[in-house]
């Protein structure tokens, strides 16, 4: 008789519980998306340099660039010479320890890149940083 009682009874299937798990998954891929807008990129396509001792630098900046045609922008906006001179004269007077961060195409003319160089000398700032790439940016890239 106790033979046919534990015959009949069924196995109970082990069953894993994974709603804790999606819920934790879901709060992963929203702070991912949250954050991942968070990143700076400029508008304006560069192919810049290679470095092998670049850094990354996080400070109150002002950011020049100069395009393979030659144009010059600074923080995002097109400028002449005259302009560029002006506005970072501005710019000088409120803090001189502002980095000035050069973003320029490779295949700049470099008349133009020691140009700008000289106008932020000339107008006061101390911190011109050339902005690289590193090699692994580089290969991820190509």
């Amino acid at each position: 008789m106790r033979e046919s009682l534990l015959g009949k009874h069924r196995r109970v299937q082990p069953v894993i519980n994974i709603t804790s798990l999606i819920d934790v998954m879901f709060l992963l891929l929203i702070f991912f998306m949250v954050t991942s807008t968070f990143l700076e990129r400029p508008g304006l396509k560069l192919d810049l340099p290679q470095a092998e001792s670049a850094e990354t630098v996080q400070r109150e900046k002002i950011e020049i660039s100069v395009t393979r045609e030659g144009d010059v922008f600074l923080d995002g906006m097109i400028v002449t010479f005259a302009e560029l001179e002006e506005r970072l004269g501005d710019a000088v007077q409120k803090d001189n320890q502002t980095s000035v961060v050069l973003r320029a195409d490779e295949n700049a003319k470099y008349g133009r890149i020691i140009a700008v160089m000289d106008i932020t000398r000339r107008c006061g700032f101390k911190k011109v940083v050339a902005f690289t790439k590193t090699p692994e940016q580089r290969r991820r890239d190509d």
